[in-house]
């Protein structure tokens, strides 16, 4: 049986849980309202819902890409002793599960505009945020100077993209 390398807040489940429904609500209450009794924000008259949709599908398929790729990295790569997992999407960000799931929310926004999710969607993402920052304790903890030299190279959320330029 493997135990987790480090371990998760103690509230994780409860605040993911918590953080989606309510998410989810006052998407759906906002959405709802906007097509039934025409209120919301003033986006959906500017932009076309199909341009819309257009955003909305491929950052939801990345979010799923990266919920299932970093389980399975995480799955794949079991060991009796601690290890890092830092290939795949562990080599892009070190909190994929996590965007994975925010930007699956965030992708939701793009058909509604709803500012009500807009702001739970901001408090979704401190939360998480606070998460992460505990469990990186932990792993330094456990993994000392490898999950340091990790955190100095993989971004904590945001995907570094290096351009190269040619020096002629």
């Amino acid at each position: 049986m493997r135990h987790g390398l480090g371990s998760e807040h103690p509230l994780c489940d409860k605040i993911q849980l918590l953080m989606l429904v309510l998410f989810f609500a006052f998407w759906v209450a906002d959405t709802a309202g906007y097509f039934v009794f025409g209120f919301s924000t003033v986006v959906l008259h500017v932009l076309a819902f199909p341009a819309l949709f257009l955003i909305m599908i491929p950052l939801l398929c990345l979010s799923f890409v990266l919920v299932f790729k970093s389980h399975k990295a995480v799955l794949e790569q079991a060991h009796d002793f601690p290890a890092l997992v830092d290939s795949g999407v562990y080599a892009w960000v070190r909190h994929p599960m996590y965007l994975g799931t925010l930007l699956s929310c965030l992708s939701f926004l793009f058909i509604s505009f709803s500012l009500l999710s807009i702001g739970i969607w901001i408090v979704f993402f401190v939360f998480y945020d606070k998460m992460a920052t505990y469990e990186e304790k932990d792993l330094v903890r456990i993994l000392g100077k490898e999950y340091i030299a990790y955190q100095k190279r993989v971004p904590k959320w945001f995907p570094r993209t290096k351009l190269k330029l040619s020096r002629k």
